[in-house]
Order: structure tokens, then C-alpha cells, then sequence
């Protein structure tokens, strides 16, 4: 079960790379969710820790939810942004900069980016709690660096969007925790 656990999450974490690839791209951050959290199934069973799966999927549900509700809340609001420039009736249609400036100071803009940001905020700190009982359970502590710096970079998003380099950072420190981690340990449930 270890050992699926591993490679579940080794391809996972690497899955992203495939962004490079124009049809596939769309699809690798999906099937690398899927994977990472069916990993983390097999370890939370690997360890009798059953937390570690249900803060992971709380980590992932949690972000998911909060995108759905702030684009709906933002693409309502740019719906009306440009209804109401083209419902003006001039014989001038508006541009980018109106449409823009319409859109970005709507509160309901403002209402839909806080509830993204929150939802990740909160899902990123979901996943730092499961990774950090991972890493106390299976002794490589590069999961609870690597839920850190996503968890910091999602609170740094604020600073000028400095946070995705964390983020990036914390992706590159979780590859080294999964590649770090070895099958060859007898799993909990043989000895019990």
C-alpha cells in the first residue's frame, strides 16, 4: 500500500509539468488532484491516520467551492459592467479601458476576488495540516515544509502576487518529500 501511495503521489506532483502540452494541459492539474489525494488516501490508511485524507480533501474541496462562487460573483458582475456600457445607447461603443474600469469598481468584483483568495487561503491551510501529519507520521519532514510554503504562499498572493513563487517553492520542496520517502518500511497494518 506504501508503495502506491508513493508512486500515486510521485506522478501527481509531476503531473503539472504537462501544462506544456497544449491539449493535455488543461486536464494535468485535474488528474494531479486526483492522484495527490488518492495518495494521501492510501498513506491516511497506511497509518491509521484518517486525518490526513480528510484535511487533504477539505484542502482541495474548500478552493473548488470558493472559485465556483467569486467567478460566478465576478462574471455577474462583468456581465452587468458591459450591459450597462452597451445599454448607454450612444453611437460610441465603449472600449477595454470602460469595460475595465466598470468592472474593477464594482464591489461585487471586490466580493468575488476576497472569496477566491479566502477559499484558497483556507484550503491551502487544510493541506499544510495533513501534510504536516504525514510528515510526522512517515519522518520526511519536507511535507510539512512544502505545506508551509503553500499555505505562506496563498497569504502572500496579497503582496503583489509574490506568494506563487512560495507556492512554486513549496511545489518544488513537495516533489523532494515524495521522491525522499521510501517503500520499504513495514506498514502499520501488517504489524497489527
Amino acid at each position: 500500500m506504501k508503495k502506491q501511495a508513493i508512486n500515486l503521489g510521485r506522478i501527481g506532483i509531476l503531473l503539472p509539468l504537462a501544462v506544456i502540452i497544449p491539449f493535455l494541459g488543461a486536464f494535468a492539474g485535474i488528474a494531479s488532484l486526483i492522484l495527490i489525494l488518492m495518495s494521501q488516501n492510501y498513506f491516511s490508511k497506511l497509518y491509521g491516520k484518517p486525518e490526513i485524507f480528510k484535511k487533504s480533501l477539505m484542502g482541495a474541496i474548500i478552493p473548488i467551492v470558493a472559485n465556483f462562487i467569486g467567478g460566478l460573483i465576478i462574471a455577474i458582475a462583468a456581465g452587468s459592467a458591459i450591459f450597462t456600457l452597451s445599454s448607454g445607447g450612444g453611437a460610441e461603443s465603449p472600449d477595454f479601458t470602460q469595460i475595465t474600469s466598470l468592472i474593477f469598481e464594482s464591489g461585487a468584483t471586490i466580493l468575488g476576488a476576497i472569496i477566491i483568495l479566502a477559499g484558497m487561503i483556507v484550503g491551502y491551510y487544510f493541506f499544510f495540516q495533513a501534510l504536516s501529519i504525514l510528515a510526522a507520521e512517515s519522518g520526511v519532514k519536507h511535507f510539512r515544509t512544502a505545506g508551509l510554503l503553500y499555505f505562506i504562499g496563498a497569504i502572500g498572493i496579497l503582496v503583489f502576487f509574490l506568494g506563487f513563487l512560495v507556492m512554486i517553492a513549496g511545489w518544488i520542496v513537495h516533489i523532494i518529500a515524495y521522491f525522499s520517502i521510501h517503500a520499504d518500511e513495514t506498514p502499520v497494518e501488517e504489524a497489527v
